[in-house]
């Protein structure tokens, strides 16, 4: 899909393969490749008639739990100097991070990180995306909790 330059790049700028293909994801054409570009010749035009579909979004239908063993609950990431160093402290890379827009109650979750403590939540992390020095040592005590 990509090359293993663009690979690397992406990797290190901590931007996770399904953002990369999210346009895939989200049912569009993927852009033709240049191994496949050259490779594949013009199709004559099939008589085969689609009947349309229409897409009528359901009420019903819930959108799709974000991938990640650690959830942020909140409109950006915090820095990223912080976010490596927690995700470090518990055991994972920071492409296992994904942020979510708000949660249903009852839901089942991996760890949660929230601005703001909430009792929906009692088992979240909670602390601000700008911590000051006091607030991080409160979250660096949340964590030691959650791994002794």
């Amino acid at each position: 899909m990509l090359d293993p330059l663009r690979q690397g790049l992406l990797s290190r700028m901590g931007i996770p393969q399904w953002q990369v293909r999210r346009p895939a994801l989200l049912g569009a054409e993927p852009a033709p490749t240049e191994d496949t570009a050259d490779v594949a010749a013009p199709s004559p035009p099939s008589q085969l008639v689609v009947e349309p579909r229409i897409n009528m979004p359901s009420s019903h239908a819930k959108p799709p739990l974000p991938a990640g063993r650690l959830w942020i609950v909140a409109d950006s990431l915090p820095a990223p100097t912080l976010l490596a160093d927690v995700c470090l402290l518990l055991g994972f890379g920071t492409q296992e991070v994904s942020l979510v827009p708000s949660l249903d109650p009852g839901m089942a979750t991996p760890l949660l990180w929230l601005e703001a403590a909430d009792p929906a939540w009692p088992q979240a992390l909670v602390c601000p995306l700008q911590p000051s020095a006091t607030q991080k040592r409160a979250l660096w005590q949340q964590l030691r909790q959650r791994l002794s």
